[in-house]
């Protein structure tokens, strides 16, 4: 495959169980080589966080395991299992989720950048 990799071909296989979780640790793995759009499967340990960042794309994040908070500095969004949230490009956002959780996320890059 030219676009995609890491993912299982043979058989299907659930996302989240393609990424194990490490105590202590945030672990990514990146499931395209493209430009135009990055997919990652995040793995987060029981009160692990990521700190404020904005991407150059629109976001699309969906919760596999756990729960998750995405927050926009003055408010946030919880996510359950199964559950989407978009974020704009550049609009800046942390996450974390206090117990251990698994998610998928979607950059697209914008047509101008």
């Amino acid at each position: 495959m030219q676009t995609l990799r890491n993912l299982p071909e043979d058989r299907a296989r659930s996302l989240a169980g393609l990424i194990d979780t490490a105590p202590g640790q945030v672990v990514s793995m990146a499931l395209s080589r493209s430009r135009q759009v990055q997919i990652s499967l995040f793995s987060f340990a029981d009160g692990e966080t990521i700190s404020a960042e904005s991407y150059p794309g629109d976001t699309l994040y969906l919760l596999l395991e756990g729960s998750a908070r995405i927050s926009f500095g003055d408010h946030w969004a919880a996510l359950a299992p199964g559950e989407a949230l978009a974020v704009a490009a550049g609009r800046p956002h942390a996450i974390g989720g206090g117990k251990a959780l698994k998610m998928l996320q979607l950059t697209f890059q914008n047509e101008d950048s």
